[in-house]
């Protein structure tokens, strides 16, 4: 998760204030004239569960209401003491020990450690500047100040069946109708879908076309072993303000540093250890994983502009 100046300090008095309530709380439920306050929140067997497990997890919920904390705290230490019993339990029957959980006992540790060393050491802990912000939001008016929702018309074709006597028959097309009906004379099977879509939603690179389309016209994207005819209906106003866009480009922005620094600290990495490929895959040439860090904004977002909003389509 990228780190967020303002909005992890908010989570952390969020998360702190839950913490202490919690803590209080069960704290309050310790043993008889003990000064020294028990970490303890209780015991499966010989096994502790402690006041901190509770904690972490409370922590994470957000919760700062002090009813809501003592009703969380208590369902989380009864879910707690579920998941130390069914432990027991497949430890007595040495599951622990069996090589596929523990193969994947490794990999989420390898997992677990990779993405604490990126969260702490590798992501930037600065979030985007109010300028970078507000350059982002002017430099994309599609995207924001003259957001539209597009209401098109799509036609998937064989790749095998779109040669120039469909492409200029197309030209003279300016309804659905007449698209469907020049298919059809053609003998092309066609599958027909009518999609509406936001700005954010479009392949990144058709945007700029769609931009200056108008109603009737038609544009082509080649998916796979399809060509997609995209013939516009219409298109309406849909802006965002700067004001409503500003946590999305944050995200945005927050997540393209993050993956720059991913790439160049990987780049780092490879050039400085001995990697060698053996077996089925010493031919492997090498290079890295296009994997991307866990701080992806929300699709709905900006994010979803680096999509294929071709992806959708059945």
């Amino acid at each position: 998760m990228a780190h967020n100046g303002k909005i992890s300090s908010i989570g952390q008095v969020a998360s702190c204030a839950a913490t202490v309530l919690c803590s209080a709380m069960l704290s309050a439920c310790g043993g008889d004239g003990d000064n020294t306050v028990s970490r303890v929140a209780a015991r499966v067997n010989d096994t502790e569960i402690t006041i901190d497990q509770v904690d972490r997890q409370l922590a994470q919920s957000g919760m700062t209401d002090e009813a809501d904390v003592k009703k969380a705290s208590k369902d989380i230490l009864n879910a707690l003491i579920e998941q130390e019993l069914l432990v027991q339990e497949a430890k007595r029957k040495r599951l622990d020990r069996n090589p596929e959980v523990m193969q994947s006992i490794e990999e989420a540790k390898r997992k677990i450690l990779s993405q604490a060393y990126l969260e702490r050491v590798v992501f930037t802990a600065n979030p985007p500047t109010p300028v970078e912000i507000q350059a982002f939001y002017t430099d994309h008016p599609e995207l924001f100040a003259k957001r539209k929702v597009y209401q098109i018309h799509v036609f998937s074709v064989p790749k095998d069946k779109v040669d120039d006597g469909l492409i200029a028959a197309l030209d003279g097309a300016k309804t659905a109708l007449d698209t469907v009906s020049i298919l059809k004379g053609l003998a092309i099977d066609s599958k027909v879908e009518e999609v509406q879509w936001l700005a954010e939603q479009v392949p990144m690179e058709f945007l700029p076309t769609l931009v200056k389309m108008k109603a009737g016209d038609i544009a082509s994207l080649e998916k796979g072993k399809q060509v997609v005819f995209l013939q516009l209906v219409g298109a309406l106003d849909n802006p965002v303000d700067e004001a409503q866009a500003r946590p999305m480009i944050e995200k945005y922005l927050t997540n393209s540093k993050n993956k720059a620094l991913l790439d160049d600290k990987l780049k780092q990495l490879r050039r400085g250890e001995n990697i060698t490929y053996v077996g089925p895959f010493a031919d492997t040439p090498p290079g890295t994983a296009q994997q991307a860090p866990e701080t992806t904004p929300p699709q709905a977002a900006v994010q979803a502009h680096i999509q294929k909003g071709l992806e959708g389509l059945k």
